[in-house]
């Protein structure tokens, strides 16, 4: 009997659990007609689609279904006049519902109940996501369910509630809310070029993880004269993937790049020292000044102490930028006790176009010890006299180590005489590798006949190698930077900028989202400096027709 009543008892336990699991799966829709989807696109219908699976359980399974039952023998008829109501709910950040009130009444206060009623018990609501979260932290909707099919399909609409756009931009970029963001610029039609400002401002002012982006940001504003800049680009100076962008912005903010990189010049730390180097080479590659760098520069060429890298960097810096100034140091440092050093300082002493009188001065050289020395004075006695110097170059056939043939080569790709060419083809026959490859990239750097002529002669050879056919015949990787997708954008905004401005702000938004974090970086930073932008680039343009320049854009 005891064992009888345990299995009942059992079976009526896993019949509720059953019956409880059954009832909360939607059944099939109860109320004539067939209920409206939620159309909504986006992440906002996605919530509101989850949401509604929620209140649908509620509303048409229950609160509906039951008002179809017909009433018993001897009760008031049942109430089939076709109702709608509106709530207006307010969801927290964890799905719970905080408010729930009526914006629109249906006549029937049981029937308002009910929908509130509804409303209320169908959370808690999925996790509101950042599409749907207002400025306040919730999320506000109005709910509208009817009696007849439309059901809780009969208006589900998210409810913005929004800060001030000086207020909510600083907040939403922070957050990463950033195409909110640029949906609220957008928006902001009065002020939609100051609201632009802003959020490029904001966007290029925040810290990423990436180094490389983190400086390219801070170097576009500081393109635009923003000094807070200078902590963060001063930083960015320490990293050698970083250190160009870093010299570059500070540069355009006028901060002395020499005081800045001076302790790690002369500090003992190797890759400090080497960033720094390359700080002082951006600065002066575009005509910065760096006179404040030449006496560090000096001291470390001249200290037979430092590291043959290091003294050869100073020296190259010095004799590139102050190539008058320092050759009493040029001079001294043909003797230094380092070969390389020496090597350097006799190139860098030889007077381009010197003719004879260097070529004889440097001739000696020609039979140094050094091969640094013998490379440099070959190089040399070419750079001095040209196609006179051809005969003097007689020892390098005799050469065994590549160097000296490799500087002769660079010299001759400079030139465009035929004796020239012939040379670098010989050289090019010469049985060693990489002084084939440098004869064969000084006749491909060159644009006359007759060094066309000696490739055409490789590009026929039966012993020419892959990698020397390649140079000969153009197809070898070109050297240099190659216009990509953030050029292209850049450029695009420029033209948009001086021909149709009213449409610049609407092109940034609709095609923020697709750029890579670079592309974006570089376009606001355009668009921050375009009141500098060139009078020529600004010149007036017809106004588009319907396939015009924002079109193709």
């Amino acid at each position: 009997m005891q064992r009888t009543l345990r299995l009942l008892f059992v079976a009526t336990l896993v019949g509720s659990v059953l019956a409880a699991s059954l009832g909360a799966i939607p059944r099939a829709w109860a109320v004539d007609g067939a209920e409206p989807a939620i159309a909504t696109p986006g992440p906002v219908g996605d919530y509101l689609r989850r949401a509604h699976a929620k209140v649908h359980a509620r509303w048409a399974e229950g609160y509906l279904k039951q008002a179809k039952t017909p009433p018993a023998a001897g009760a008031a008829p049942a109430d089939n006049t076709p109702r709608q109501a509106t709530v207006a709910l307010t969801v927290r950040w964890d799905g719970t519902i905080a408010e729930a009130a009526m914006r629109s009444f249906s006549g029937s206060n049981d029937f308002d109940h009910a929908v509130v009623d509804t409303l209320r018990k169908s959370g808690p609501f999925p996790l509101p996501t950042s599409d749907v979260l207002s400025d306040d932290g919730y999320a506000h909707f109005e709910w509208t369910l009817a009696s007849d099919g439309r059901a809780c399909s009969a208006g589900a609409k998210l409810v913005r509630v929004e800060d001030p756009i000086e207020v909510s931009l600083p907040r939403l970029v922070s957050s990463n809310r950033i195409e909110e963001a640029l949906r609220r610029v957008g928006e902001d039609a009065r002020n939609g070029e100051r609201a632009m400002d802003r959020f490029a401002r904001l966007y290029l002012g925040r810290t990423v993880p990436d180094p490389v982006l983190d400086a390219s940001a801070s170097v576009a504003l500081a393109e635009t004269g923003d000094r807070v800049q200078v902590a963060r680009l001063k930083a960015a100076l320490g990293s050698r993937a970083t250190v160009k962008l870093a010299a570059k912005g500070l540069q355009k903010l006028g901060v002395d790049i020499c005081e800045s990189v001076r302790d790690s010049l002369m500090g003992t730390a190797a890759m400090a020292r080497e960033t720094a180097f390359e700080a002082v080479r951006v600065v002066a590659a575009t005509g910065g000044n760096i006179h404040g760098c030449r006496p560090s520069l000096e001291a470390l060429a001249k200290d037979g102490k430092q590291p043959q890298a290091v003294r050869l960097s100073a020296l190259e810096i010095l004799t590139t930028n102050f190539p008058g100034d320092v050759r009493p140091l040029v001079l001294g440092l043909m003797s230094d006790k380092d070969a390389g050093v020496r090597g350097a300082a006799t190139f860098a002493s030889v007077k381009k176009g010197g003719g004879r009188p260097e070529m004889y001065r440097l001739a000696p050289l020609l039979h140094d010890k050094a091969v640094e020395v013998r490379g440099a004075a070959s190089a040399g006695i070419v750079r001095a006299a040209g196609d006179l110097a051809l005969d003097q170059l007689y020892l390098l056939a005799r050469e065994t180590d590549p160097r000296p043939a490799r500087a002769v080569a660079a010299e001759l790709g400079a030139m465009s005489s035929a004796p020239s060419a012939e040379f670098l083809g010989h050289m090019v026959k010469r049985d060693n590798r990489e002084v084939q490859l440098a004869a064969a990239r000084a006749l491909a750097g060159r644009t006359d006949a007759a060094a066309r002529a000696e490739l055409d002669s490789v590009k026929t050879s039966s012993t020419a190698f892959p990698e020397l056919l390649a140079i000969a015949s153009g197809s070898a990787p070109a050297a240099g930077p190659v216009a990509g997708p953030t050029d292209q954008a850049v450029i695009a905004l420029q033209d948009l900028m001086a021909h149709h401005k009213d449409q610049a702000v609407g092109w940034i938004v609709a095609r923020f989202p697709g750029w890579a974090p670079q592309e974006a970086i570089d376009v606001l930073g355009a668009w921050l400096v375009r009141q500098t932008m060139p009078a020529a680039a600004q010149a007036p343009a017809p106004a588009p027709a319907a396939t015009g320049p924002s079109a193709a854009l």
